[in-house]
């Protein structure tokens, strides 16, 4: 047999000299889960509507520095070429082999104390196959190269032409509009490609600048008309 419960009910009957009360007493079988579940209402109804205090804190996004940034995001995509058929097991030109990474310029540039934490600076930032290319040539990064790929303010892919590349190194970068390309000095900048071309992005965003990935390192003395530095052209 179900348990049976006790229900007492308060009436207030009034007149004009008193408040009279009568209290009700009713027994009746109830299921337990409807006792429980009564309790539980019971405790929780709120007569009208409760404010609701909520406390948001509102935080500014912060990203990393430049140089943070670089150390974390893949670089330009990398395929195998000419070297997949010589693969085990072979590979296609265009098959995807990895992203590129940032590791020796960052190294040559805190070896050379060049900041990249500096704040309103746009880098253009070589990847470890366009050092290696370059140092296999020239020997290591020096820091008038590192610096040179430092330019002072914010400058996106769209402004590459209209706006002076002033380096923190203290030349000027060249920009040219070619084969539907933006191209700085000799470099190949934020351009996308379909494979086994690699893809350079531009416009990445970081704390303190902008990074625009290029193809090839580039370096104080270029000059378009040979595409060699005047260094080089001493020396021919």
């Amino acid at each position: 047999m179900p348990p049976r419960a006790h229900l007492s009910l308060l009436l207030y009957t009034a007149d004009s000299h008193s408040v009279c009360v009568h209290r009700i007493r009713a027994e009746f079988a109830v299921p337990i889960f409807v006792m429980l579940a009564l309790a539980s209402f019971s405790q929780g109804l709120v007569v009208g509507t409760a404010k609701v205090q909520t406390n948001v804190r509102h935080s500014s996004l912060m990203m990393a520095n430049i140089g943070d940034t670089l150390k974390t995001i893949e670089g330009p995509d990398l395929y195998w070429e000419d070297q997949g058929p010589l693969q085990n097991p072979m590979k296609e030109e265009s098959d995807f082999k990895e992203y590129d990474s940032y590791s020796m310029f960052l190294d040559a540039c805190s070896q050379h104390g060049v900041d990249l934490s500096a704040p309103d600076i746009t880098v253009f930032a070589p990847g470890n196959k366009a050092v290696a290319s370059f140092t296999s040539v020239n020997g290591p990064l020096t820091k008038d190269v590192c610096a040179y790929h430092i330019v002072k303010g914010l400058v996106k892919t769209d402004s590459l032409a209209s706006t002076p590349l002033d380096t923190v190194q203290g030349s000027t970068i060249t920009y040219r509009r070619m084969f539907r390309k933006d191209f700085v000095d000799n470099a190949i900048a934020a351009a996308g490609s379909a494979p086994p071309r690699t893809s350079y992005k531009g416009n990445i965003a970081a704390d303190n600048g902008l990074i625009h990935q290029i193809n090839e390192v580039i370096y104080p003395g270029w000059t378009e008309s040979s595409g060699m530095s005047k260094s080089d052209e001493t020396r021919a």
